[in-house]
């Protein structure tokens, strides 16, 4: 477990101690990196001198180390991180915890509430508070005195313990320079890999109909060049050299990305490797800027696709077309970046003349990796109201939230043009060209090698590896050095 100096406790606290707890969960992409959601809030109540721990059961606590917790820590407020997937196995280790500590309160906060605001304390009667959108502040004032319940924005209560008041929605910060960016105290990071997840931004504009990540803020911020590279500083000189940006729009202000890599180059954070496995729009780089980045040591990115022609760049909403995209991921090959694209597949008015663009479009460019997703309708989007009004769920949301994720060959819905039979042949083809991709990527890299190289393809292209690389923390370690040492290497002979 993890362990944290005291910070000194002031008695006029609503709540004086606080454990912060990420749930279990079995997502293919494993607990490779600290959250960064629970990071912000842990800082936050660290900067307000309220005392906290956390535990991070994605590691691979159970039920029973989080009890043994509980006894020892004797926290007064347990705060539980929700997302939709999942969210049943969450509200049942809620209840235990309610049932064994009845006299401790429990907020809860994340995607879930948010969207569905007042249900989540009606389905989980064990829950005391919700927390919704971003929470650094509403947290803060729920442990402290000074705001009294009923005027704390953005809380969800019990009043008299029965009846649920929405105190509504608070306004979004504008300055995030403002808000200290994690430290990790109280983390294990030692059980983590040796890379930092940065935000420089928060929020998306684009309206995406299968994306569940423009429901928590909508309204794009933005940290300054200076801030996000303090960021990076401080861990630069704890050690690290590797640095994951997951903004949902990194790249949505030119000016500022390029501001942020003069930002990087005065600071000399030399051998550093910075990442952007989360996506960017494709709209928004050219040649210039992809180069910019690259040259202050930006190496592997990835872009969203999630449409093979301009036909259902439409339907999804993605406001970018097809053109575009092609010449940012060509441009981004050309130039020396590790590529991954994502695409969904299935989704309203796609047909399998659809489909097969989408297939010959995400094989077209040599790049690293390919993710083909089952559209899994998320509550509050588009994608979810339009399967719901034409009732063509075949699985129902309180089943395929639990169950079914976006890399299993397990639909969820049928469309006129695509029935279960066609997505079961879609979803199965997909893993097979997922593999191929991988296959000639792990040959590409290691040509030199040859004919060992179509061996390591052959070995890196299978589902035991792929579970292994997510699952299990020192291999991906070495993967993820590995893929560090080669990227210094071809940085420094340019």
């Amino acid at each position: 477990m993890n362990t944290r100096m005291s910070v000194h406790r002031k008695k006029q606290n609503r709540f004086e101690r606080v454990l912060l707890v990420s749930p279990p969960s079995s997502s293919y992409l494993g607990a490779a990196r600290p959250p960064q959601n629970l990071g912000y809030l842990a800082e936050s109540l660290l900067r307000s001198s309220i005392d906290y721990q956390v535990l991070d059961m994605r590691l691979g606590y159970q039920i029973k180390d989080l009890i043994k917790h509980i006894k020892s820590y004797q926290p007064d407020l347990v705060g539980f991180s929700l997302v939709s997937l999942e969210y049943l196995k969450s509200y049942q280790l809620i209840d235990q915890v309610k049932q064994l500590f009845p006299s401790t309160h429990i907020v809860v906060g994340g995607p879930h509430v948010t969207v569905l605001l007042n249900a989540v304390l009606e389905e989980c009667a064990s829950i005391d508070y919700g927390a919704v959108h971003e929470s650094e502040d509403t947290l803060v004032e729920l442990c402290k005195y000074e705001v009294p319940i009923h005027q704390i924005k953005g809380l969800i209560w019990r009043k008299d313990g029965a009846n649920i008041i929405f105190n509504g929605h608070r306004e979004y910060g504008q300055n995030l320079d403002s808000i200290s960016f994690p430290t990790y105290q109280g983390f294990e990071q030692s059980k983590y890999i040796r890379e930092i997840p940065l935000n420089s931004s928060r929020g998306c504009p684009y309206q995406c109909v299968f994306c569940p990540n423009k429901m928590i803020t909508k309204l794009f911020r933005w940290r300054s060049a200076a801030h996000v590279v303090d960021e990076i500083q401080y861990w630069y000189e704890q050690g690290y050299r590797v640095f994951n940006f997951d903004d949902d729009n990194m790249s949505l202000k030119r000016d500022r990305v390029l501001s942020i890599c003069d930002e990087i180059e005065s600071r000399e954070l030399t051998n550093a490797e910075f990442r952007c496995s989360n996506g960017i729009r494709a709209d928004r780089v050219d040649y210039d800027v992809l180069k910019r980045m690259y040259d202050v040591g930006f190496r592997y990115i990835a872009f969203g696709v999630d449409g093979g022609n301009n036909k259902m760049l439409d339907f999804n909403k993605k406001g970018e077309r097809i053109e575009q995209i092609e010449e940012a991921i060509q441009n981004a090959c050309d130039i020396g970046y590790d590529v991954k694209i994502f695409c969904i597949l299935g989704m309203p008015h796609e047909t399998m003349d659809d489909i097969e663009d989408s297939f010959r479009f995400m094989q077209k460019f040599p790049v690293r990796r390919i993710i083909l997703n089952n559209p899994i309708p998320y509550p509050g989007t588009e994608l979810f109201e339009i399967i719901k009004q034409n009732k063509w769920f075949v699985k129902q949301p309180e089943d395929y939230l639990n169950h079914v994720t976006e890399n299993v060959n397990e639909p969820v819905f049928t469309t006129p043009e695509m029935d279960i039979a066609k997505r079961k042949y879609v979803l199965k083809r997909a893993r097979k060209i997922e593999k191929d991709v991988t296959r000639k990527a792990v040959r590409t890299m290691y040509r030199k090698w040859f004919p060992f190289n179509h061996i390591f393809a052959s070995i890196f292209a299978t589902d035991f590896v792929e579970n292994l690389f997510f699952k299990n923390h020192t291999f991906r370690q070495w993967i993820e050095n590995m893929r560090y040492k080669r990227g210094i290497k071809r940085r420094n002979t340019r």
